[in-house]
């Protein structure tokens, strides 16, 4: 069951503080990079998650604050497993289907911030095939402009194929790192 509007609202507010508001992740960021910690090779620990949503200003956080945040990774980590291991549908949260595209990109940076954050793990495996499985996130998330990206960006029937598959790939990538 995915997070309650009011969870939504309340983490946001968190997220949207003056404090940092123009540094942090916004909800689908913060989604984005709690789905490559469930499903990558090496978890993000709840201290990197927090200096990342919050660009290393995390100790401003009050305690309340913290724990709801907290909670919000917990919740979207059973949510991701509970898929995951049922093998039912992962669904990308976004606001309705005029955002979608912008929800996706962010959703997708997130998800590539926090597979920066263990890099070299990804690769450790196969660096072919994990840059197979990255290429979708990496091609949404806007985050690359080399050239390569560019010729990739203005290839419409390619993006769109990414933004249909990008939450099936998430299976793909969790049994690559983690089926024995």
């Amino acid at each position: 069951m995915p997070l309650s509007d009011q969870d939504i609202d309340h983490l946001e507010a968190i997220l949207f503080d003056e404090a940092w508001a123009d540094e942090t992740l916004d909800y689908f960021g913060l989604h984005g990079a709690v789905s490559a910690s469930v499903v990558g090779p090496k978890k993000v620990t709840e201290e990197q998650l927090l200096d990342l949503t919050f660009a290393d200003a995390s100790d401003k956080l009050t305690a309340d604050h913290k724990d709801h945040f907290l909670r919000c990774i917990a919740h979207i980590e059973t949510e991701l497993l509970q898929h995951l291991h049922e093998g039912t549908s992962i669904r990308l949260p976004h606001e309705d289907e005029e955002a979608f595209e912008q929800c996706l990109e962010s959703w997708c940076a997130g998800f590539m911030e926090a597979f920066f954050i263990n890099e070299k793990t990804w690769f450790q495996k196969d660096e072919e095939i994990a840059a197979e499985l990255l290429l979708p996130y990496m091609a949404l998330s806007g985050l690359f402009d080399h050239e390569e990206f560019a010729q990739i960006h203005s290839n419409d029937h390619l993006m769109s194929q990414f933004e249909t598959i990008a939450p099936e790939q998430l299976t793909d990538i969790y049994l690559y790192y983690h089926a024995n």
